[in-house]
């Protein structure tokens, strides 16, 4: 990330070809490779309930075991990434005052939306340890992946606060059969994977042991650069998962998931103006227990039990390579309980009423935070579905939220699909979406010794100003007592607005399309006191300000000439800007001044580029290759993203100037498996 942020351009214009040589032994043979989605496919997160793709009234994605074996990719950010609509994405105006441990990694922005709107579910249940709103994608294993299902758009009325841009389900295999799996895989950079997979499936119970070791050299995108642009690390991640069938109609399912990762770390930092060398390590952790029984009351009353616990760690350090000393240390850690219980009735898979109940219990420690913190929140959800003359299906929605921090949140949601004709189905969907206040901005309490600056969430704003006071950084002469209310933190809100076809002209052929709007209000975002620090730096708090609405298109093409070949290409269309900006501009209070000639002008409409880190067009292309009887498939992949903003130059924070953008980049990947 170091070289990234001193020489972005230099990453940004190369053509990155990786080829992946990727191979298997099995006890079993394959049944086949990668192959059009169809409308029978079942998908579970859409409705929380089994449905097939087709006759879902809202934007669903799925990736498949195939798609995934064929990129030759072994964590899940790489196959994400290669997702139309999905774009990775870190946060470059921000990471420099977010205070929190690396590695931040990168996280998929979803509809324009940061990776802080997108809920991220390992089946079914959310994954904790998110830096600055970013969870490490790079921490996820591909090998015992079943499918991943995308839910577009917001996903409130069913999974609460972080699902306002949409939901990605990672789900996991379930044994069908007997078998044992090791694969090798090897790559540039001296990038190792070994995985190892056993099922063992007997009459009424069912087993699997996953493991998985992934170690890279890093890389370096530039050399006159002090420090690699990628850091080395290595990571094991381990699954255990059983199935027990108690009785003909009750199943106890149960699972056991450890990660861990060591990166080391090294690059340059100045103490005052002279530069040094750190290096140390970051050490993460993560951890999960999910409990699930299903009942079958009768034919059309299914009972589910949840019970899921989950953790996180994260904690760095780095000395000075001249004596060694420390100088940095921080640490993260996050603990989550959630048990749930839901209700299934009908025996229609399209005219089902589902209801549950749910409470979560959160802890978060930091050394940037005050203090530890506590949080209790309950939520109820609720969604009827209804089938008209076998074309039309609607379904209804809506969940509340009570949480300790903020009141209660109400969700409501409504989508509909109509079958035309057999091969073209539309659908629309509109819903409402909330975001909570996360912990950063509510209770960060971090002062930067190297460059100065003090951060402070919400809640943490009178204390840590008071601190401040008594420890002479804050002049006498400044009155703080207006500032020392701490300030509350409203929740964003947003409301969704999506409308899509799916068409099969052909029966080789399959289009699916959707358009999309969001509009959020108080949106969260950093500002500075009226006031600095004795050492002239800035005071920064969190507070409700701006209104956003981000709005494009995306099209899905596949294409599938024969068994052995499919071709599927994918474009998204965006546009994502600050209202409170466009009114300003409308009235000429923006001004922009340049840099260079000092010459100063009201921004226009057309120079104001919309949010900082979105590509107005993305689109990716692939063309894969499978040999049935040779067990053999090869794939070549590119991913294209237009350039985006990247830093403000001009002083006025917002992107109006064509030396504020990236160039845009395309990634090549080339991939080669042969199952033995």
């Amino acid at each position: 990330m170091k070289a990234i942020k001193n020489n972005y351009q230099t990453l940004i214009i190369l053509f990155v070809t990786t080829f992946f040589t990727n191979f298997c032994f099995a006890q079993v043979k394959d049944t086949g490779f990668n192959k059009l989605s169809t409308i029978d496919e079942v998908v579970v997160t859409a409705t929380r309930t089994q449905k097939s793709i087709g006759s879902i009234p809202v934007p669903v994605q799925v990736i498949g075991k195939k798609f995934i074996q064929q990129t030759g990719s072994q964590k899940l950010i790489d196959i994400l990434q290669q997702q139309t609509g999905l774009v990775l994405a870190d946060n470059p105006l921000g990471q420099a005052l977010q205070g929190y441990p690396n590695p931040l990694g990168s996280g998929i922005q979803l509809q324009g939306l940061d990776p802080a709107y997108t809920l991220i579910l390992m089946d079914g249940e959310p994954l904790t340890g998110r830096n600055a709103g970013i969870l490490n994608l790079g921490r996820i294993a591909v090998g015992n992946i079943k499918q991943i299902e995308i839910v577009k758009g917001p996903a409130t009325s069913l999974y609460g606060s972080d699902a306002l841009a949409g939901v990605i389900n990672i789900i996991t295999e379930k044994p069908k059969h007997t078998l044992a799996d090791v694969q090798l895989h090897q790559s540039i950079n001296n990038t190792w994977g070994v995985t190892a997979n056993t099922f063992i499936k007997n009459k009424k119970s069912a087993f699997q042991l996953f493991a998985n070791r992934y170690s890279s050299s890093g890389y370096d995108l530039d050399k006159t650069i002090y420090g690699k642009t990628a850091d080395p690390y290595v990571n094991y991640s381990f699954a255990a998962k059983a199935f027990l069938d108690i009785s003909n109609h009750s199943q106890l399912q149960t699972s056991l998931r450890i990660f861990s990762q060591k990166q080391f770390n090294n690059y340059l930092v100045y103490v005052g103006a002279q530069p040094a060398a750190v290096d140390g390590s970051s050490n993460e952790t993560d951890w999960s227990v999910n409990n699930q029984l299903q009942t079958a009351v009768s034919k059309k009353i299914k009972l589910i039990s949840r019970f899921y616990v989950t953790g996180y760690k994260n904690n760095a350090g780095v000395f000075l390579q001249s004596n060694h000393q420390l100088f940095d240390k921080s640490f993260l850690h996050q603990f989550l309980l959630k048990p749930e219980v839901q209700l299934e009735i009908g025996e229609n898979a399209n005219q089902k009423f589902i209801a549950g109940a749910g409470y979560n219990y959160e802890t978060i420690n930091a050394n940037r935070y005050a203090s530890q913190h506590n949080f209790n929140a309950f939520y109820f959800f609720a969604q009827k579905e209804w089938l008209f003359n076998n074309r039309l299906n609607v379904t209804a929605g809506t969940r509340i939220d009570k949480h300790t921090l903020y009141n209660l949140q109400f969700s409501p949601k409504l989508a509909m699909a109509y079958k035309f004709y057999n091969n073209l189905t539309v659908n629309a969907s509109i819903g409402t979406g909330f975001k909570a206040p996360d912990f950063r901005q509510q209770f960060l309490s971090f002062s930067n010794s190297l460059i100065g600056y003090t951060l402070l969430g919400a809640n943490e704003r009178s204390n840590g100003l008071q601190q401040l006071k008594q420890q002479g950084q804050i002049d006498n002469s400044i009155d703080i007592t207006p500032y020392l209310i701490n300030h509350t933190l409203l929740p964003e809100k947003s409301i969704g607005i999506n409308v899509g076809a799916k068409f099969s002209p052909y029966k080789k052929v399959q289009i699916a399309t959707n358009l999309f709007v969001n509009h959020i209000n108080n949106l969260i975002d950093r500002y500075n006191l009226p006031f600095t620090k004795i050492n002239n730096q800035a005071i920064y708090s969190y507070a409700n300000f701006n209104k956003i609405f981000t709005r494009g298109f995306d099209v899905n093409v596949n294409y599938q000439p024969n068994k052995q070949i499919v071709i599927s290409s994918g474009y998204q269309y965006l546009e994502a800007k600050d209202k409170d900006v466009l009114q300003k501009i409308q009235k000429q209070e923006l001004v922009k001044r340049d840099p260079v000639t000092f010459v100063s002008n009201y921004v226009s409409n057309k120079e104001y580029g919309g949010l900082f880190n979105r590509s107005k067009h993305s689109a990716n292309m692939q063309l894969a290759y499978s040999n049935k009887k040779n067990s053999f498939s090869s794939s070549l992949r590119a991913v294209y993203r237009g350039r985006f903003g990247y830093t403000d130059i001009n002083g006025n924070a917002i992107l109006d100037d064509n030396r504020e953008y990236a160039n845009g980049y395309v990634l090549l990947n080339a991939s080669v498996t042969k199952n033995i």
